[in-house]
């Protein structure tokens, strides 16, 4: 049986920075919107979830999974460890790809190189974001890991703040487990550039970005470019 590459979207619209900034617009898609659409062109995702909570306002994110044809769960809104131990319940063999819901241009070819990457090679966890490798700029990659490890982990770890970020035991305990950051290219190792939306500065930003001819289809690298001679 083939192992599959599920990808999980974490996400929810309580931001303490900025709420509701799932919906917020950067350019004519919303925030969520983006992610899911630039995920969709991974070619090595077998499955797309988005993993939110059980509260009323999180509700909307159902409504967008329909739409753009991608599975959804409600779980745990604090924990998240146990949020995406349920999302993936009654599956036995998986990869799980962890994706932040505030990446609007999340790239595809990043996703691809990091499900390939960690096929080919024996190691428990890698990713190719700011987590270990300070070269990259922030905003293109994601996190992979077994689902066998995932499962560990919800064995493991007990503090509720190491719950609430699924992975961060891990960068906490990097000599227990076999991790790896990937290399940047060198159109990404641009540590000084942020692409994520955590403020309303973030996402004016992102919109100046996309007034340039953004589109879901557009690079890491164009995306990259059009921030340098803006920043």
């Amino acid at each position: 049986m083939k192992k599959k590459n599920i990808a999980i979207i974490q996400a929810r619209m309580n931001s303490s920075r900025l709420p509701g900034k799932m919906l917020k617009k950067i350019g004519k898609y919303s925030i969520i919107e983006w992610v899911i659409k630039r995920l969709k062109k991974a070619k090595y995702l077998d499955e797309i979830i988005l993993a939110t909570s059980k509260k009323k306002i999180d509700r909307k994110f159902k409504i967008i999974s329909r739409k753009l044809n991608i599975n959804y769960f409600a779980g745990n809104e604090k924990d998240v460890l146990t949020r995406f131990i349920d999302t993936v319940k009654g599956i036995q063999k998986a990869n799980i790809i962890r994706i932040c819901a505030d990446n609007p241009f999340i790239d595809p070819t990043e996703i691809n190189k990091l499900i390939s990457f960690y096929k080919r090679k024996e190691y428990d966890y890698v990713c190719n974001r700011q987590v270990f490798s300070k070269v990259y700029c922030d905003g293109f990659g994601a996190e992979i890991f077994s689902i066998d490890l995932l499962r560990k982990l919800d064995k493991l770890v007990k503090d509720k703040n190491l719950r609430e970020h699924v992975t961060l035991y891990l960068w906490k305990n990097k000599k227990k487990f076999n991790i790896h950051s990937l290399k940047s290219n060198k159109y990404l190792a641009h540590p000084h550039l942020k692409f994520d939306v955590d403020t309303n500065d973030d996402l004016n930003f992102l919109n100046k970005i996309a007034s340039n001819k953004i589109s879901i289809n557009t690079s890491a690298k164009n995306i990259v470019n059009i921030a340098k001679k803006l920043n």
